[in-house]
């Protein structure tokens, strides 16, 4: 059986300017010619056709569908498996950015609030990124583990995930007081000190020893902005003492 471009697309419901495009790419190039050189398909172009179609409806760009057919060896659990990392990694993108826009305030905001707004939050959230990657370094001894897997049971993910929440609420409003200018002797500043060690205490339970492992993890691994906040926060901490 042949078919010609007309055919095909009426046959599979793409359009003949798409047929078309994956010849010109080759990502489906017909068996065989007319005299007049139109296009004709075979069955095994249909089964391919077939293929890209199935392929693009999970999402694989149309340069790594001819990548896998050109590949005589193709895994489909492989490429399967493949395609789902790279959209695990978008939707963790996707979420990120969500939660970035959510906390937002951009009530009444003008644009030129709103450009300063979203420059603190990419502030915040390399901090953040900074952070993460060093609480999963500090070295806590086999007593110290035992007492964090403890202290998260006991605080419960509920309130885990409230003050993953509030860090970057308060990183952006301790931020705003230093690039006001606000002396870190200011009762704001002091409030805002003063959530800063309670959301420490919180992972911490109060002890001197595992808030000190966290803090020369963190201290090692600044960045300038985040040592100019660290310096900042600690200055207020120690009006409080």
């Amino acid at each position: 059986m042949k078919l010609r471009i007309g055919e095909l697309a009426r046959r599979t419901g793409l359009t003949v300017r798409t047929l078309r495009h994956y010849d010109q790419i080759g990502l489906l190039t017909p068996s065989g010619r007319t005299e007049a050189e139109h296009r004709l398909y075979s069955e095994t172009d249909l089964r391919t056709l077939q293929q890209i179609q199935s392929l693009k409806a999970i999402g694989l760009p149309l340069g790594q569908i001819r990548a896998v057919l050109q590949d005589p060896g193709h895994d489909p659990q492989r490429v399967i498996a493949q395609h789902i990392r790279v959209l695990e990694e978008g939707l963790a993108r996707q979420r990120a950015l969500l939660e970035r826009l959510r906390r937002l305030d951009l009530a009444g905001a003008s644009w030129s609030d709103l450009t300063e707004v979203i420059g603190m939050s990419e502030k915040v959230e390399r901090m953040l990124d900074t952070a993460r990657r060093v609480g999963e370094q500090p070295r806590f001894d086999d007593e110290q583990m035992k007492y964090l897997e403890g202290r998260r049971a006991e605080v419960g993910e509920a309130r885990i995930q409230e003050v993953e929440a509030e860090w970057p609420r308060l990183m952006a409003e301790v931020l705003r007081e230093m690039a006001a200018g606000t002396p870190a002797s200011d009762p704001r500043v002091l409030d805002l000190a003063r959530r800063w060690r309670g959301l420490v205490a919180e992972f911490t339970g109060g002890r001197a020893d595992i808030g000190g492992t966290l803090n020369e993890s963190y201290r090692a691994n600044m960045t300038p902005e985040m040592q100019a906040m660290w310096s900042y926060i600690g200055e207020a901490l120690g009006h409080l003492q």
